[in-house]
């Protein structure tokens, strides 16, 4: 199944000493292995590189081209458009519709999404940020290195990459 797929994996590696992204295609193996008709992924690129995320979308399309039917849970409308035939939205806990994907846009879905429509995705700010109360230069240990950042007082500061880009570890330190 490995080689069918794609996936460039151990057979023989221990479960414990894979990444969270080989878990996942080790995961899709064991549901392709038990043949699966349905399955349910939720945010499955979340951990992937890039060319892990293609692996995954050419994995999807030979399932739907077997007969699997696959649920893809996802809130990056660029992967529902690539991926879906049809897309179903829910907001605050409950459905509002579905739609076909060829059918709609980017800005139907957020309107559906949010339940009004949006003029600006990111409206320009408009109040000072305030002094700078945080200032970090050249950060380093924790396996990261030459990390610096300014935080501003009334401001939200967002750190964001994927699994082993050193979040966690820039924050622990």
């Amino acid at each position: 199944l490995f080689a069918e797929y794609g996936f460039d994996l151990d057979p023989s590696m221990k479960v414990s000493k894979l990444s969270s992204a080989n878990l996942q295609l080790v995961e899709i193996c064991k549901a392709i292995s038990n043949d699966a008709r349905i399955m349910i992924m939720d945010e499955p690129t979340a951990p992937l590189a890039t060319n892990e995320v293609d692996l995954l979308f050419s994995i999807i399309r030979r399932l739907k081209e077997k007969g699997v039917a696959v649920i893809y849970i996802s809130h990056r409308l660029d992967e529902v458009f690539d991926i879906s035939d049809r897309i179903s939205i829910l907001r605050d806990g409950c459905y509002v519709c579905t739609l076909n994907t060829s059918e709609t846009n980017r800005s139907e879905l957020i309107t559906k999404m949010v339940g009004r429509t949006l003029i600006e995705s990111y409206p320009p700010r408009d109040h000072d940020l305030g002094d700078v109360v945080l200032k970090v230069d050249h950060l380093t240990g924790n396996s990261v290195e030459d990390i610096s950042f300014d935080l501003h007082r009334r401001e939200i500061l967002g750190f964001a990459g994927l699994v082993g880009s050193g979040r966690t570890e820039t924050m622990q330190l």
